[in-house]
Formats: C-alpha cells, structure tokens, sequence
C-alpha cells in the first residue's frame, strides 16, 4: 500500500477515536480520556507530516491545522482530570478546523 493511503486510514481511525472518545466523555464512560488519547496521537502525527512535507504555499493552513489538533492534548489532560471544561478544547478545535477547511490548499 502506498504511503498516502495509510496516511488517510490511519488519520480517519484517529478521527474515529476522538469522535467515540467525545461520546464516552458525553456520557461519562471509564477511560474516555484513553480513547480521546489513542485518537489524537494520529490526527497529530499526520498533520505534522504534512507540515513537513507539504508544500511550502500550504505551510500556512498545515499550522493551523497543527495548533487546532494540538488543542486535543488538554482536551485528554481535562478529562483525565475530571474537569467539565474539556468540551471547551474540543470545540476550538472543531471551530479552528472549520476556519481552516474554507482556505484553500495551492496545487
């Protein structure tokens, strides 16, 4: 298989984790913050990647997607911790993702 498809399997699993680690922290599961973590390890390292080898005109919209997916971290610290605001990290994440998906990527 080649590198890009991995990438994309591997960044959608991760997607996947954060998505059902929101849910069990929602409704208050044991060891939601592990599920939230296992999640975020690939989103991050995936969005580094493209840092580093994307283009240089992305560079931009690749950090932004790199801080939004760093925003993911105190999101696990905060449910490990039972703090209640988790969700706060969790939704600038969405919201600085929604800003990034309207720029545009140089082909």
């Amino acid at each position: 298989m080649e590198l890009k498809k991995i990438l994309s399997i591997t960044y959608y699993i991760g997607m996947a984790l954060v998505f059902l680690g929101v849910l069990m922290g929602v409704a208050h599961v044991e060891n939601h913050y592990i599920v939230l973590l296992v999640g975020s390890i690939p989103i991050i390292g995936v969005r580094v990647y493209n840092l580093i080898v994307g283009r240089v005109e992305n560079r931009r919209v690749f950090t932004i997607l790199v801080y939004s997916s760093a925003f993911l971290l105190p999101a696990v610290w905060a449910l490990a911790t039972d703090r209640g605001y988790w969700i706060i990290f969790i939704m600038l994440t969405a919201v600085i993702d929604s800003y990034a998906s309207f720029r545009r990527f140089k082909k």
